[in-house]
Order: C-alpha cells, then sequence, then structure tokens
C-alpha cells in the first residue's frame, strides 16, 4: 500500500493578491472578471471545507483509506500567546506524544470546541494537496478516534490513545473486542458514572490497513446514531501523532480559524501574522459558525475585513 495514501503530506503556497467581500448568508462565492471566474486563497479554502463538511462518505475509495483522509474538518482549538507559535505542540501534547483534534463533518456535528476554545487552526485534507512547492514535510498521522472527547491528557500512553489510568478497557477498541459502533455504545454505558474515562478509542492507523476505514467509520457512527443530543453537546477527538516544533513552513496547515460571535479574531490575526513573519506563508483566517442546533448546519466564511496579511490568489 502507498504510505502516501494514509498519511498527510499537504503543502501551501504563499503569494500576495487582493481581497473581497463576502455574503454573510452562505459559503463566499468565486468572483468573475472578464469572463473568467477568480478567487482567492481564502475563498477557495471556505469552499472546500464547505465542500469537504457536507461529504459524508465512509471511505475514501477503499477500506483502507478513512474518510479523514477526503472529508470533515481537522479542528485544533488553541490558546494562543504572544511569545507561543500557536501551531507548536502543547506541553501536554508532547508528554503524552500525541496532538488533540476535533473532526467536524455534517453528520458528526457539536456546537462547541473543547475547554470553550475560540480560536485554533485547521489542518488540509490530503484531497485538496497541491503540487509540492514547500520543502517536504513530516508524515502526519492519525492514531486514533474517540466519539467523545476522552480526556487524553490524561492517558499516558501510546500518545493518548491509551488507557485511562485506573480504568481497565478503556484503550484501544479492537484490543478489547469492541470494533463495531453498537459495541462501543454498550461499553460506554456500562460505567455511567466515567463514561468519558471508561471509553476505548478507535485504532485508525497507517499500520491498520483494509481495518482502518471500518474503524474510524464505527467512530462516526457512534456519534450519528447513538448519541444524539449529547454527541452535539460534546466535541469528538482525534488524536495526531505529535510533531516536532517549528514546522509552520511545512505543516498541512490550511486556515486559521475563530468561532464567529467570540474574541477569537484577535488572536487568529496575531496567528496570521505571526505565521507570515516566521516562515513567509500566509494562510487565511475563515469564521466558524457551529451547527447552531442539533439538526443545524455548520458553516464557513472567508471574511476579507477579517484578515491581518493580504491574501494570495487560490492555488492550482
Amino acid at each position: 500500500m502507498n504510505h502516501l495514501k494514509r498519511t498527510f503530506l499537504f503543502l501551501f503556497i504563499a503569494v500576495m493578491a487582493s481581497c473581497v467581500s463576502v455574503d454573510h448568508t452562505a459559503p463566499p462565492a468565486a468572483v468573475q472578471r472578464g469572463g473568467v471566474i477568480q478567487e482567492n486563497l481564502g475563498e477557495q479554502v471556505a469552499r472546500h471545507l464547505t465542500t469537504r463538511y457536507a461529504d459524508t462518505r465512509a471511505n475514501c475509495g477503499t477500506p483502507s483509506q478513512p474518510s479523514f483522509l477526503c472529508n470533515g474538518i481537522m479542528i485544533r482549538g488553541t490558546a494562543s500567546n504572544p511569545t507561543y507559535h500557536v501551531w507548536n505542540n502543547s506541553e501536554a501534547s508532547k508528554r503524552k506524544g500525541g496532538v488533540s483534534f476535533a473532526y467536524l463533518r455534517s453528520d458528526t456535528d457539536f456546537r462547541n470546541l473543547p475547554l470553550y476554545y475560540n480560536n485554533g487552526f485547521i489542518f488540509q485534507s490530503y484531497s485538496h494537496v497541491s503540487e509540492p512547492v514547500r520543502p517536504k514535510p513530516p508524515y502526519l498521522e492519525v492514531l486514533c478516534s474517540f466519539p467523545v472527547d476522552a480526556w487524553t491528557n490524561y492517558r499516558p500512553t501510546d500518545g493518548g490513545c491509551g488507557e485511562y489510568p485506573g480504568y481497565a478497557g478503556s484503550g484501544l477498541c479492537h484490543l478489547n473486542g469492541v470494533t463495531t459502533a453498537a459495541q462501543w455504545w454498550s461499553r460506554y454505558n456500562s460505567h455511567p458514572s466515567s463514561r468519558y474515562a471508561y471509553q476505548c478509542g478507535f485504532d485508525v492507523r497507517d499500520a491498520r490497513n483494509e481495518l482502518a476505514g471500518p474503524a474510524f467509520a464505527a467512530s462516526v457512527e457512534a456519534r450519528r446514531n447513538y448519541l444524539g443530543a449529547e454527541g452535539y453537546g460534546l466535541n469528538n477527538e482525534l488524536i495526531i501523532k505529535a510533531w516536532a516544533d517549528n514546522l509552520g513552513g511545512t505543516l498541512p496547515l490550511e486556515a486559521f480559524f475563530y468561532v464567529y460571535g467570540t474574541g477569537g479574531l484577535t488572536d487568529a490575526r496575531r496567528n496570521q501574522t505571526d505565521l507570515k513573519n516566521i516562515n513567509g506563508i500566509v494562510i487565511p483566517i475563515i469564521s466558524v459558525r457551529f451547527a447552531p442546533t442539533q439538526t443545524g448546519v455548520a458553516t464557513f466564511y472567508y471574511i476579507a475585513s477579517d484578515q491581518a496579511e493580504t491574501m494570495p490568489p487560490a492555488e492550482p
């Protein structure tokens, strides 16, 4: 199996262009100039995010290609600090060897991020990679998926995919006889006073090959078919293998974001400028509006006035 099918090899272009305004009632449309449709990078990213959010395929063509490679949105909430590059790993992530993300898709919505973070960054999906123009980046592999936030900062082994101390059977699902969403739901409910800690995580790493896609599909199905309102109120959790610091120029950073209606835009602007100053790269700030109800729809907007930096043209 081609290893690139199961890892995150992503790259960006950073060049100068102009900004345009956007209608807040729908995802931004490209601008037509002289009979030719043109868009800048921010408009393109908002379009890609909207497309991936709506795409609910169970895999990306084969069972060995979990759907997070081509659809959904890998989003990480962060606490911004003027002395800290937000794309570097937190001390908790370094200790456990894994970085926590949420996975947002129309059939696995949630209403807010953990700890009510109001800004952060989004990773690009494999399906929207442009021709490589940056130095070769690291391989970023998704290790496991929890249908509900699993308190992985307290799971010290296997990047955060291992057992919660004192809760036997809370490690990888298939090692505990759990391979389906229904089995996960049964185990999750078997300890009602400590369900988040006791839940197991679905192993979706590259080495599982054709078992990885069904494992991730089961994680999404558990939220969609069983968690209901509880799932809408709680984010899921994906663990990506931790990367080294100071890789802003090669990480698959697609956008910085802020949650609409919060104060997160100030931090997003700081992060956008920081990436340009450190690595010479500009990526857009996207305004994210999580689904307002359990049956609602999340939206993603590029707003020209939000940007602290001049937006490059769209990628080829």
